[in-house]
């Protein structure tokens, strides 16, 4: 349970209608009913521009537009949900050109992948591609940092539901504020866990850059998790991890070298002790 006090304040497009009233509307119920230790303020926006609202006041503000919806943890970063190049992978993988490394060790026969657990959303990169090759299995999404869980989730609801409509039934996916290691009832609904940990090597992406903004490696929270993870979980453990991490080696797992680059995906069987 996440207990410390958190703030957030939320505005609008400089001119809002209905459909972005309506949005604030969802978005404050949805802080009201499941967010207790979320303090928000709605600032109405005039003609404000995201610097001046940043002058006499550093609380992240979430923006609401008609393009979609963005997270400004300050004036300079901003965090929002889009495709990336995942629509270009799953292009690929539909034409029978390629199929990505991850989704080739999710179909996989030895284990029912009809819940898969992401363990580590980030900005869901990888959550997505899942969710379009995997039309009928529900997600099982978590996201300990708050501001990258908030707006990647109503980034996804935005995206799915009014720009690219019909590309993923976002009610499968679960989005759930939280370390999975606090929420292990889970691990029994699942054959499949999916992990991408922060990485202690440095790689630079636009997406990488935004998230170092709010959230940064830490080695014994990767440990804790891993621990948790085959102390409490029974199926296939999947990790993506940069060629040098040491939780490659420390956990024996069998991983498929892309030679172009610098993170690889593996797998491991796990099954409890009696």
């Amino acid at each position: 349970m996440n207990t410390v006090n958190l703030q957030l304040r939320i505005t609008t497009c400089v001119a809002p209608d209905p459909f972005i009233f309506n949005y604030l509307s969802n978005i404050t119920d949805d802080l009201n009913n499941h967010y207790k230790n979320v303090i928000y303020e709605v600032i109405d926006r005039e003609k404000l521009t995201i610097k001046k609202l940043f002058e006499t006041c550093s609380t992240p503000l979430l923006v609401i537009l008609h393009k979609g919806i963005i997270l400004y943890t300050s004036r300079d970063n901003k965090i929002f949900y889009h495709e990336n190049t995942t629509r270009v992978k799953y292009k690929a993988y539909i034409a029978g050109k390629d199929i990505p490394p991850l989704i080739n060790l999710i179909q996989d026969p030895k284990v029912n992948q009809q819940v898969i657990i992401d363990a580590t959303m980030g900005m869901a990169n990888d959550l997505t591609l899942m969710a379009l090759t995997m039309t009928t299995t529900t997600f099982f999404a978590f996201e300990e940092n708050f501001y990258i869980h908030f707006a990647v989730k109503w980034g996804m609801l935005f995206h799915f539901n009014e720009i690219n409509k019909g590309g993923i039934d976002i009610s499968r996916i679960h989005f759930i504020y939280g370390n999975i290691t606090n929420h292990i009832d889970i691990f029994s609904k699942a054959n499949i866990i999916y992990l991408d940990p922060m990485y202690e090597e440095t790689i630079t992406t636009s997406n990488i850059a935004s998230l170092r903004q709010v959230t940064e490696y830490n080695r014994e929270q990767n440990i804790k998790l891993l621990n948790t993870i085959f102390k409490s979980f029974k199926g296939k453990i999947i990790l993506r991890a940069h060629y040098k991490s040491h939780l490659i080696d420390d956990y024996g797992f069998n991983m498929t070298i892309r030679k172009q680059s610098k993170t690889h995906y593996g797998y491991r069987y796990h099954q409890l002790d009696n």
